[in-house]
């Protein structure tokens, strides 16, 4: 039996896996701890007798991290892919494979999140009253007018009313900011 153990088990915040150690070398951070559980792992007694040595045929280490998203990454190691769409957990990969210095994940889930990463700033918001035949959308910061476009989506729709007998529609429509171009005089 060779001296470089060739099975990992890894206890990561109560999950259990057994990985092959060339699994486990696409992360520089999980080398380092296998380093250094080794070291402890074979160092020796007050006599200077080695100790721990074939003790255990396989090492063990306990990495208190998230042991769901750990898997991720596990199954990202082994085919390249990610299997989740959702937002919340990209987010977490994305932080579990920042601890774990997997740059081509981050690299992949920066992009996938890229989605879900736009905000209101975004975007031009227009009140249209009733009836709905304005064709033209107006930015609140500038009070310009610009032309509805098919990127626009309608976002709400609501009445009110404005005495005891009288109701007015209006819908509220949404516009990407960086698709929209002012028009020059």
């Amino acid at each position: 039996m060779t001296n470089e153990l060739q099975l990992v088990k890894l206890n990561v915040g109560g999950k259990l896996f057994l990985i092959n150690r060339e699994t486990i070398k696409k992360s520089s951070v999980l080398v380092e701890i296998i380093k250094k559980k080794q070291e402890q792992t074979h160092s020796n007694d007050a006599n200077g007798n080695a100790v721990g040595e074939n003790e255990h045929p396989i090492l063990e280490i306990f990495i208190d991290r998230n042991g769901e998203i750990f898997q991720d990454i596990l199954e990202y190691w082994r085919s390249q892919k990610i299997y989740t769409e959702s937002e919340e957990v990209l987010r977490k990969l994305r932080h579990e494979a920042d601890y774990f210095n997997v740059q081509d994940l981050i690299h992949k889930v920066d992009g996938l999140l890229e989605q879900y990463d736009e905000n209101d700033e975004d975007y031009d918001y227009q009140v249209i009253q009733h009836p709905f035949n304005c064709n033209y959308l107006i930015v609140p910061s500038q009070g310009e007018l610009k032309p509805f476009q098919e990127n626009d989506a309608i976002v709400t729709g609501y009445k009110y009313c404005l005495s005891s007998n009288v109701y007015e529609s209006k819908l509220v429509v949404k516009r990407p900011r960086k698709k929209c171009k002012l028009a020059q005089d």
